[in-house]
């Protein structure tokens, strides 16, 4: 099998001395697991279940899994690249089938402290961290569309890891630069 490749080819990051970056993580380890048994088999595997959907958790290996419903969660590794993979339609276990969210979404990561306020140009949700912090999950709209956004430390930083369509990537990440010009225009 041929190897990864992003949505977003091979775009540089995007920093600034205000400390907000934007990042493209679309090549970084991410699957799922979803049916009735999913957080059941999760727990017999060893990772904590959040509690709710909508809820990130980490994991004691410098990953976090996320949930977005009571029946499907996401493994998202930050640290480990991505490796190309066959899908396979089978079962995991009984009333759990495994979700191929690699090939599926693309994977932004937008940090610094004034990550809330550059978002605030993009999406309705108030994603300030009184309202939104870490470890809350959101599947909302931003720039017109659907994206799912977390909200979790990556090393001592807060930031937001965002999950597109992969089809939508590049639209998204030039609607985030554009926030990003916007925001640093008007301090």
């Amino acid at each position: 099998m041929s190897g990864l490749s992003s949505p977003l080819g091979t775009r540089q990051p995007v920093a600034g001395a205000d400390g907000l970056a934007l990042t493209d993580l679309s090549l970084q380890q991410r699957s799922g697991v979803r049916g009735a048994g999913a957080s059941a088999y999760l727990a017999q595997q060893s990772y904590p279940v959040p509690n709710a959907p909508n809820q990130l958790v980490p994991t004691d290996s410098d990953a976090w899994v996320m949930s977005l419903s009571h029946r499907e969660f996401w493994l998202l590794q930050p640290a480990q690249k991505a490796v190309a993979s066959a899908m396979q339609g089978e079962a995991l276990a009984s009333e759990v089938w495994p979700l191929y969210c690699q090939h599926s979404h693309a994977w932004l990561q937008l940090a610094g402290a004034p990550r809330a306020e550059v978002m605030a140009l993009l999406c309705g949700v108030d994603l300030s961290q009184a309202a939104f912090p870490e470890g809350s999950v959101v599947q909302t709209q931003v720039a017109r569309v659907t994206s799912i956004i977390a909200h979790h430390a990556e090393g001592q930083a807060s930031v937001f890891s965002l999950f597109v369509d992969q089809s939508l990537a590049v639209y998204l990440w030039e609607a985030l630069e554009d926030a990003i010009t916007a925001f640093r225009s008007s301090t």
